[in-house]
Formats: structure tokens, C-alpha cells, sequence
């Protein structure tokens, strides 16, 4: 993983002090160069490969991880090295992420794409919630994100088919024909799925990924003891924008 992808996931890194910065690129030596020891070379490669306003002397940063109670660097003859400790520290926060750089990424390029003021902001919010760490949220406002496309998509391409079907979904209903997009609200939202399958709209494969995922939100947004990790956050958030936000144009 390029050492780029990883700070542009960490939303303060320009303000971190040299030595929690000397101490981040230690740890990616270790970690994704397969390094066992470094230098003070490698650290200023790192400042310059990022642009950013290196120490004139290293020395001095790698001094205090080392003289430190308990020490978080060791110098021996081959060089420096963080401990176990702080090693484990690092990975456990910043380790295995490609996959929600992936996600953050498949978000940030979604603005180019999606035109929908509504959309719009659900997108900046499930950017918001999930940068921070906030699944659960990021879940919620990832289907807002889609099912608001869902619903654009109806109202400019298939809004008369919608129409047709509706009635016969559901005679009862409190609303016949659907005529802003304000008048979805009407629905509950498994009854435009279910709408928008009957009429062909969709097809059976994204009805089954909407129904799952709205499963998926109500968990998410009634309160309740279910942990959300990161891991369903980011499966939930790439089916959506991948088979729904991209495909219904």
C-alpha cells in the first residue's frame, strides 16, 4: 500500500508533531517495506515524498522515542526500531485499511456522478460518519444516499411505468400516483422496491440488494445491542454506490 493512501485517510495528520510523524512512517518502514531497521534518511525521504516541512535534524525526534520510559525506539549497530508495542498500536489502528481506503475512495470520486442536490448531502454525511468512525451513521446515510437515487431515477426516466404499477401493488394506498418527488415519502420505502420490481424498473438481482440493505439500515438506525464494525460498513456502502448509485442512470 502506497504510504499517500494512508495518510489521506488520517484527516489531521498536517497537524501531528514531528515525532508522532517520525514515529507513523517508523512503523510503515516495518510494516510495508518489510524493513527490520531505518535510518534517518528513510524518515526525511518520507517528509519529502509527502511534501511536507521536514526537521532539519531527525536526530533530535528519534532521541526522545528513544530515551523515552518506556522506550518506543531502539538503536542498535543496524539502525533504529520501533518496540512490539507501539508496532501493534499503529496496525491495530492504521493496519489492513486498504480496503476502507477503497471505500473512501469510491465515495470521494461519487460527487462527479451524482448531480441530485439531496444526493448530495447524504453523500457528504456518509463521508463524514465513516471517516470518523461512525458505522452505524454511515450506514443510515448510505441508504439515504441510494434510495434518494432510486427514487431521482424513477421520477426522470420511468416515472409513468411507476404509475401504472402502483395501484396494482397496492390498491389501498394512500397515494395513487406519484407526482414530486416528495410524494415517495408516501410510501414506505420496501413499497417502492417492491413497485419498482413488479414494473421492472429493476431487475430481481438490485431488488434483493435493496431489500437486504434496508434490512440492514433499520438495524442500523433503531437502537439496539448489535455491534456495527467497520468491515459491514464498508460491504454495505460499496454494494450500494457499485450496484445502485453507478447503475441506475
Amino acid at each position: 500500500m502506497k504510504l499517500q493512501d494512508i495518510v489521506s485517510s488520517i484527516t489531521d495528520f498536517s497537524a501531528w508533531s514531528h515525532v508522532q510523524k517520525i514515529r507513523f512512517f517508523a512503523w510503515y518502514i516495518h510494516s510495508y517495506r518489510n524493513q527490520e531497521r531505518f535510518n534517518q534518511a528513510d524518515i526525511r525521504a518520507y517528509y519529502d515524498e509527502l511534501y511536507l516541512d521536514k526537521p532539519s535534524n531527525v536526530s533530535p525526534y528519534l532521541a526522545q522515542l528513544r530515551d523515552r520510559k518506556p522506550k518506543e525506539v531502539v538503536q542498535d549497530k543496524g539502525g533504529y526500531y520501533l518496540v512490539r508495542q507501539v508496532r501493534e498500536q499503529f496496525e491495530l489502528e492504521y493496519g489492513q485499511r486498504q480496503t476502507a481506503i477503497q471505500v473512501e475512495r469510491l465515495l470521494l470520486e461519487l460527487p462527479d456522478k451524482v448531480s441530485d442536490l439531496a444526493e448530495q448531502v447524504f453523500l457528504q454525511e456518509a463521508i463524514a460518519c465513516f471517516r470518523c468512525g461512525a458505522f452505524r451513521a454511515a450506514i443510515v446515510m448510505s441508504w439515504n444516499l441510494a434510495f434518494d437515487h432510486l427514487c431521482n431515477y424513477v421520477m426522470k426516466l420511468h416515472l409513468t411505468a411507476f404509475n401504472t404499477q402502483l395501484p396494482l401493488n397496492y390498491p389501498k394506498s394512500r397515494i395513487t400516483a406519484i407526482a414530486t418527488r416528495d410524494d415517495f415519502n408516501e410510501l414506505k420505502e420496501f413499497e417502492v422496491i417492491e413497485i419498482c420490481k413488479s414494473a421492472r424498473i429493476i431487475s430481481g438481482n438490485v431488488q434483493k440488494i435493496l431489500q437486504e440493505k434496508l434490512k440492514r439500515r433499520n438495524i442500523a438506525a433503531h437502537p439496539s445491542s448489535e455491534v456495527i464494525l467497520q468491515f459491514q460498513a464498508e460491504d454495505f456502502i460499496t454494494d450500494l454506490v457499485n450496484n445502485i448509485v453507478l447503475k441506475l442512470v
